[in-house]
């Protein structure tokens, strides 16, 4: 019995051994399959080129093959097909009968191989020693792991509210900030402090090979569909296409704005030493204001003082650090007039003021808390309003009455009865009249979770302060105190403790309060979260002496991580400036500073990229559309070349490689377009069905 046993393990063991055999054979066919196309497409991309030089160039210089960026590498191999079943010794046969005898024996093996033959003879498959098989398994194994060790990138609600695929009426954009947090984590992985996870997934950071980002300035949104027909690469490599806002035209560059993030290891670190965490120094150098600018009527003729110098005397570092942003808004169900959805939604809401100045570190804050009823249609709806400055007095205070019928007091929240609205006649029309009358152009909003209040107001204004965002206590983002325990917690004051419910002006008073104790101490004050990041980089400062080998960017410093950036022109002075921070931090570490290649043509710009994408994690080419390019009759020619470069730089990505093209908005349409892909191995692009489907 044992050796009938053996007998059938060993043909169990020859059977393996010619599976993987085989399977060897079929990853030798698709490793030269792969290999084939990207040298066809090599070819390809040279021959246009060449046609585009020739279509430019004098006939004597046509013989420039390089002039974009490519080598042209002949080859005479016709395309194979990788599906094509070897034939049998009879059908081989046959074959070799109906051939040309006179052909060749070299030349018609080449082409079996071609064809997609097997370069091995069939009697050779399936002879394999032990050691051949203990090989094999453990290259087999390889394959998998690499298979598996994919990147990719799942759209999540926010994401697929901004895909292009959505009807316009229905479209949310996501902001330039977005990408930013994208790009934030492709560098520094998991441990991001910004991570895009309010609109989109990406699995297996670590297995991004590198990053290339291809800013079109001049192009927008409008420009793109209008000559949508001619970007038929473009539509081949990318899934992922999304609506985008943009800062405006005045404020600088997508890439100024890109170069915020931290380029290199030694720049984030000398953030970690000024601020005490990265999350710290993201919440100290942002613009929250930048993106309001876009969306709000705001005037930029007075230019006033903003800098930190200019401080307001109770303050310790700028106010304005404190206001929330364009997206928090988004995400806080702020009303706000954004093109889509949004503006469908709160299309009957009124602006606090006609127009509104910017924002300043001595701009006024007013504390605001309303008080809602339920009424009949469904809604809570304004019944009180209580507006305190900074002073803590009482400007504005008056009941209202809803227009619809009042259905539940919510007396033990509100405070409101009955009998107290029995000789109300003021309506909310009046209420909005008076509030845009009190409030200034530069006023900024304080109270806890105040987007409930601007919706019971009906009402949209750009520079607010929310006590529960800049406040945590329970060390999770999403989980927000509330303003009954920051106020015993911080100002040792019990509020809402009546029976008969909250007083607005009390809890308006408290919330200015609890702004104004933390413009009086730092940023981290009351905010568990950036206080604990704070705390973990001490400890890791004070267990060892290099400070990068204990924190967040230790694996990044490992990886030896760069950035280059391609510009056609010079480079300008706001970037110039952000870079030169970076050099600042290491000027004799060359293989940590950000690289600038200023290139005369695009067509340079596709060859410096295509040198240099692979040496760096990540490479930023930046192209300047002309605004002649788009007019009328020349726009789609220019359209179809602008198609070829995208396509250029999409063949100098490598496997694994992230490859984002940014259509930075133009003067009359401040709208872009984000497109986004992963690079698989065959060359297409990694696409992932968007989470939830």
């Amino acid at each position: 019995m044992k050796e009938q046993l053996s007998a059938k393990q060993h043909e169990r063991n020859e059977k393996k051994k010619k599976k993987l055999a085989a399977l060897a054979n079929l990853m030798e066919l698709n490793d030269r399959d792969r290999l084939h196309e990207a040298e066809m497409a090599r070819k390809r991309d040279a021959a246009e080129a060449n046609k585009d030089e020739a279509k430019t160039a004098p006939t004597d210089q046509s013989n420039n093959d390089d002039d974009a960026g490519f080598i042209t590498v002949p080859s005479k191999r016709k395309h194979r097909n990788r599906h094509t079943i070897r034939n049998s010794p009879e059908k081989e046969g046959a074959a070799s009968k109906s051939e040309d005898p006179d052909e060749p024996t070299v030349k018609r093996s080449r082409e079996d191989m071609e064809a997609g033959g097997d370069s091995r003879p069939a009697e050779e498959i399936g002879i394999l020693s032990q050691e051949q098989y203990k090989s094999l398994a453990v290259e087999l194994r390889r394959r998998k792991r690499q298979l598996e060790d994919v990147p990719g990138l799942r759209l999540r609600e926010m994401g697929q509210r901004a895909s292009l695929e959505t009807p316009q009426q229905a479209r949310t954009p996501i902001f330039l900030t977005d990408i930013q947090h994208l790009l934030m984590s492709a560098l520094i992985g998991q441990k991001s402090p910004c991570r895009p996870d309010r609109w989109c997934s990406v699995e297996k950071w670590l297995s991004l090979s590198h990053s290339v980002v291809v800013i079109l300035e001049g192009l927008s949104l409008y420009h793109y569909l209008s000559n949508e027909t001619q970007f038929e690469a473009t539509k081949r490599i990318f899934n992922t296409k999304l609506e985008m806002l943009l800062p405006p035209q005045d404020e600088g560059q997508i890439i100024d704005e890109i170069a915020q993030i931290p380029l290199t290891n030694i720049q984030a670190k000398r953030l970690i030493d000024e601020h005490g965490s990265l999350e710290s120094a993201l919440e100290m150098n942002k613009d929250p204001t930048l993106f309001v600018k876009t969306i709000f009527p705001i005037g930029s003729s007075k230019q006033k003082n903003n800098s930190a110098a200019d401080l307001h005397p109770d303050d310790k570092f700028p106010r304005t650090k404190l206001l929330l942003s364009a997206l928090q808004m988004v995400d806080e169900g702020y009303p706000i007039p954004l093109s889509g959805e949004l503006h469908s939604r709160f299309r009957n809401f009124k602006f606090t003021k006609k127009s509104y100045e910017p924002v300043t570190n001595r701009s006024p804050m007013f504390g605001v808390d309303c008080e809602m009823c339920r009424t009949v249609a469904g809604l809570n709806e304004l019944t009180r309003i209580s507006i305190v400055d900074e002073q803590y007095k009482t400007v504005y205070e008056t009941l209202v009455m809803p227009d619809n019928r009042i259905s539940d007091y919510l007396t033990q929240y509100s405070g409101i009865t009955e009998d107290i609205m029995r000789k109300v006649t003021k309506r909310l029309d009046q209420v909005q009249n008076e509030v845009s009358a009190l409030l200034p152009p530069d006023a900024i909003l304080v109270g806890q979770s105040l987007n409930s209040d601007l919706n019971a107001m009906r009402m949209m204004h750009p520079y607010v302060i929310d006590t529960s965002v800049c406040f945590n206590i329970s060390g999770v983002r999403r989980r927000k105190s509330k303003l009954k325990h920051l106020a015993q917690t911080f100002l040792q004051e019990t509020i809402q403790d009546n029976k008969g419910g909250h007083d607005s002006i009390e809890d308006s008073r408290a919330t200015l309060k609890l702004v104004k104790m933390k413009l009086a101490n730092s940023i981290e004050f009351g905010d568990e979260i950036l206080t604990q990041q704070k705390r973990l980089q001490e400890l890791a400062n004070a267990s060892s002496g290099d400070t990068i080998s204990n924190n967040l960017f230790a694996h990044v410093a490992k990886r030896d991580k760069r950035t280059a950036i391609v510009t056609v022109g010079d480079l300008q002075p706001r970037l110039k400036e952000v870079i030169q921070r970076a050099d600042e931090a290491s000027p004799k570490d060359h293989s940590r500073a950000v690289r600038v290649h200023e290139v005369a043509t695009p067509k340079e710009a596709v060859r410096k990229v295509n040198e240099i994408a692979l040496e760096n994690a990540l490479t930023i080419a930046n192209l300047r559309v002309p605004e002649q390019d788009l007019v009328l009759e020349n726009a789609e020619r220019n359209a179809a070349k602008l198609d070829r470069i995208i396509d250029r730089l999409w063949n100098t990505v490598a496997h694994n490689g992230l490859f984002l093209v940014l259509m930075g908005g133009s003067a009359e349409c401040t709208k872009g377009v984000a497109k986004i892909a992963i690079k698989r191995l065959n060359g297409s692009e990694q696409t992932s069905a968007p989470i939830g489907s």
